[in-house]
């Protein structure tokens, strides 16, 4: 009786545990389907505004907005699953690992004497250039205007070019800069968007504010208000950007404040998780609901092994080794926790584990339903990397899987226009910083904070 009853509970825990996953099915279900239906709504009475007013090159009705930007005719990136994109890191080539490039691009490795085939969205050679990888991602960047919550982050080992492919040298730009570029060419051929900016990195499990007017200081990360959702970080500063050479120099103060060090594999390593969020508000016409689109930027730290890292072991006495090796290891754990949220994801499950680690917290709604997701993967050729590689190239895969649904815009109120009123609209929200800088200026650090110092008018990175 014992042995019968004790099957009986495992098999009603095993029926509790299939109820909440379909549960979860149900309502991932449900959102796609009513997301699906109100985008082909807007879709549709574009259409008709369009053919009413006579055809191409006519004036819309007011209220009204043409396709997405960048890409006429159809939404861009509505592709429920996260977009997968690799980039191999220029060097050495090797024979064990092989690609064919182009859209739905493979890479073949020979690990331990055995071949493994991994198919991805896209395939960049080593010798892709800058422009080719952002060109990709455009259709997503533009997206942003019209409403959409769009994520692009990089992940990859320590020293196959994450950092470079974001931020790039000043001659040949990143992925964020050119972002930001098309962003400012796309609203001044006649969109008017209010532009907000905040900047944080992770370091050691402490969220720093980047763009903050005086030292990097911890924070606090809660749950949003009950029934808004979201998550809210206490004394997270928020800027008004009035033009595109106010928003280089305000991330190149974040960049100076983030924290870097030498390893054993980069001469200049992230030792961070950064995070980049621009909030852009589209004007409306009155007592019209407005879109308010976010792009969330993020360059994660690299994994790496604490041996090849040269952190492993410090000797006694070697406060920097050691303090190398408690960022690997914290690192690692926060990008182990990412892993259990993509895969909670890819199941379905009704519990996502996103409390896990603070890079999980504000990557939540970033990776909520409706939003548009691109992960970049960097990986590196060599035969000493060939390890990290393969594991770099199963998480990618995996993430492949993730269904998030089909994109929707967000839609708020109506407001009154006050900074305040933007930080409440945010997922990722907190104190707005004022005042707004003028055009061509940076942000006012306090006098202790010699951080700021490095900027000038008219400085920033040039495109």
């Amino acid at each position: 009786m014992h042995g019968q009853l004790a099957g009986l509970r495992a098999r009603m825990a095993s029926l509790r545990q299939g109820c909440g996953d379909l549960r979860g099915l149900v309502s991932t279900f449900t959102q796609s389907c009513q997301g699906s239906l109100s985008e082909a709504r807007g879709q549709v009475s574009w259409a008709l505004g369009a053919l009413s007013s006579g055809g191409p090159g006519t004036q819309h009705p007011e209220g009204q907005q043409g396709p997405p930007a960048g890409c006429p005719g159809r939404l861009p990136e509505l592709k429920g699953n996260i977009r997968v994109l690799c980039r191999l890191r220029p060097g050495t080539s090797s024979s064990l690992v092989s690609v064919e490039p182009g859209p739905g691009g493979t890479v073949t490795t020979c690990y331990r004497g055995r071949h493994r085939r991994f198919r991805l969205d896209w395939v960049f050679p080593p010798d892709a250039s800058q422009e080719e990888v952002f060109r990709e991602l455009e259709p997503a960047v533009l997206s942003c205007l019209r409403g959409y919550s769009v994520c692009i982050f990089t992940y990859g080992q320590t020293g196959t070019g994450k950092t470079y492919s974001m931020e790039g040298p000043p001659e040949d730009p990143g992925i964020v800069p050119r972002a930001l570029q098309s962003l400012f060419r796309e609203m001044g051929a006649g969109r008017q968007h209010r532009v907000t900016l905040s900047m944080v990195e992770i370091y050691n499990e402490a969220v720093r504010d980047l763009l903050a007017p005086g030292p990097p200081e911890r924070l606090a990360v809660r749950q949003g208000p009950e029934g808004q959702g979201g998550i809210q970080v206490a004394g997270l500063t928020h800027w008004d950007v009035p033009n595109l050479e106010t928003l280089h120099q305000m991330l190149k103060l974040g960049r100076s404040n983030r924290a870097t060090a030498a390893t054993a594999m980069n001469q200049r390593s992230s030792r961070s998780h950064a995070l980049v969020t621009l909030t852009l508000r589209a004007a409306t016409p009155p007592r019209a609901p407005g879109t308010a689109g976010t792009l969330h930027l993020v360059d994660l730290a690299g994994s790496e092994r604490a041996r090849k890292a040269g952190a492993a072991g410090p000797p006694r006495g070697d406060p920097d080794g050691a303090r190398r090796l408690r960022e690997a290891q914290t690192i690692n754990r926060s990008l182990l926790a990412l892993g259990g949220v993509m895969a909670a994801l890819r199941a379905h499950r009704p519990h996502v584990p996103f409390r896990d680690s603070q890079l999980t917290r504000l990557l939540q709604p970033a990776l909520g339903p409706g939003t548009t997701a691109v992960l970049l993967l960097q990986i590196s050729t060599r035969p000493e990397d060939l390890g990290e590689t393969v594991c770099s190239l199963k998480f990618a895969e995996r993430v492949g899987q993730v269904e998030l649904g089909p994109a929707r815009r967000r839609r708020v109120p109506r407001s009154s226009g006050t900074p305040s009123s933007l930080s409440t609209d945010t997922p990722l929200t907190g104190t707005p910083c004022t005042p707004t800088p003028s055009p061509g200026s940076p942000p006012c650090p306090s006098p202790d904070n010699g951080s700021g110092s490095a900027l000038a008018p008219g400085e920033g990175l040039p495109l």
